[in-house]
């Protein structure tokens, strides 16, 4: 038996004394990817700059890292988790692991232990799953393994229903494909790929310069700047989602060319070429090729220079936004339900273009006779530009009551300390 809330949000403007508008370019989000998180410290003293995103990698048949991930998280990273839907470490069919083994359920407890693994992360999280799924060279690749690219959109919906039920709301969905070459190809992968809108946070691109790496009788590679690298594929989404985009892997060589000329013209074309792009996430591997920052003084140095380009565009002050969306409700066990105190499970988004501190609901009011059981204020900590968090209030329903109206009432501090106040007016529907 549960109890029906609705909730309808209506955005009632921040009251400050000195109220700025918010600016059009948003707080550029930086992230890398390294051997191990014990390595990211070194890596800021080195660029001199605080990193915003720590991007991880896990199969599935591996328990989520919190031992590594929670000191970053608590310290204001945000994680982003490269989910890969295929165990790591030992000798499987690949067959067991197409995408329609997934659509049909063949792995719902996995997935139902991924989800409540981070739901109990309590931090946002990132969330890449099946990355580069319009490639050849994964088990989850549109064409391999048996795979058509139809069957990835179901896949994702599948675990993204498991991930809702489970209420790991925290999770931030990033959709990701390879980059593609021209924008036919583009349309191609936002067309079967894409699983749509609701089921989609942000919009990821990984894209390389490969140089002259590769002369092969399947490829020869070629430098390209940064422009040939994404042109295409930001082109085709940003035309037909208004979902943010950011380059959720990147990197360049030094073979074939100018590695820190490309760093420099990447920065400085990114608020020009690509204003949709909030942030990129920094291949630092010497993997297949040295695509460190560090490969050389010059490559770091334009690193240095670039990002802080980017920073500067960024006005330190602005108006952060907020919005509080609910996102289930539910009697948490049998003795709630027979106290009648009821969970409702928010999100907590920042949906200006300014990181946000010191968040904070500090009041809530219901009708009929609704009141809240839990204590205030709620500390919701750091939230940043384009980022949510998951906020849980109980509350306790009389009996007879089928639906109720909120009002709740949160405060946010901007860059520069100023404090704003942000009531949430949630009318029934």
């Amino acid at each position: 038996m549960g109890l029906l809330v609705l909730f309808l949000i209506v955005l009632v403007a921040p009251t400050t004394a000195n109220a700025q508008s918010p600016v059009a370019y948003p707080i550029f989000k930086l992230g890398v990817v390294l051997q191990a998180p014990a390595e990211l410290e070194n890596f800021e003293t080195l660029i001199g700059r605080k990193t915003d995103i720590f991007l991880w990698y896990q199969s599935m048949d591996q328990s989520l890292d919190t031992a590594s991930l929670q000191p970053l998280a608590e310290n204001g990273h945000i994680i982003e988790l490269a989910w890969e839907p295929l165990p790591r470490y030992s000798s499987v069919d690949p067959a067991a692991y197409s995408l329609r083994t997934f659509t049909r359920g063949d792995h719902d407890d996995v997935l139902r232990r991924w989800a409540r693994e981070l739901r109990d992360f309590g931090h946002p999280v990132m969330f890449r799953p099946m990355s580069e799924m319009n490639g050849d060279w994964t088990t989850w690749s549109g064409g391999a393994n048996g795979n058509t690219p139809q069957d990835f959109p179901p896949a994702w919906r599948h675990l993204h229903d498991i991930f809702d039920q489970e209420g790991a709301f925290n999770v931030i969905w990033v959709w990701s494909p390879n980059r593609d070459g021209d924008s036919q190809a583009a349309a191609f992968t936002f067309d079967n790929y894409y699983p749509g809108d609701e089921y989609v946070d942000f919009i990821g691109f990984s894209g390389y310069n490969w140089g002259t790496m590769y002369n092969t009788p399947t490829w020869v590679s070629e430098w390209q700047d940064f422009e040939a690298v994404f042109g295409p594929s930001y082109d085709v989404m940003a035309a037909r989602t208004s979902k943010p985009i950011i380059l959720s892997e990147t990197a360049s060589t030094e073979l074939g060319g100018d590695k820190a000329q490309w760093i420099t013209d990447a920065f400085n074309m990114l608020p020009v070429r690509f204003p949709r792009v909030e942030g990129l996430t920094w291949f630092n591997l010497n993997k297949e090729s040295d695509w460190r920052v560090e490969s050389s003084s010059a490559s770091l140095s334009a690193f240095r220079a670039g990002i802080s380009h980017l920073d500067s565009l960024s006005p330190p002050c602005g108006i952060p936004g907020l919005e509080l969306e609910k996102k289930a409700t539910y009697w948490a066990d049998y003795m709630e339900y027979d106290a009648r105190i009821l969970t409702v499970d928010f999100a907590l988004e920042n949906v200006g273009n300014n990181d946000a501190s010191e968040v904070t609901i500090f009041d809530s009011l219901s009708s009929n006779g609704v009141s809240l059981e839990t204590p205030l204020p709620l500390d919701a900590g750091e939230l940043k530009a384009g980022i949510f968090t998951s906020v849980r209030l109980k509350y306790h329903i009389a009996e007879g009551v089928r639906a109720f109206d909120t009002i709740t009432y949160a405060s946010v501090r901007d860059a520069c300390g100023t404090l704003y106040e942000y009531p949430r007016i949630n009318n029934r529907v």
